[in-house]
């Protein structure tokens, strides 16, 4: 049972961690676009 908890506190934990990168990576993409815009 206790390995049970351990696995579903760490998944939770690296689905978090990479849902942040997602959300992060989707954000220096708008930011970039937006600074290609300006230069042009």
């Amino acid at each position: 049972m206790i390995q049970f908890i351990i696995g579903l506190i760490a998944g939770a934990n690296i689905s978090l961690f990479l849902y942040a990168c997602i959300l992060s990576g989707a954000r220096a993409d708008k930011k970039l676009k937006e600074k290609e815009v300006n230069r042009e």
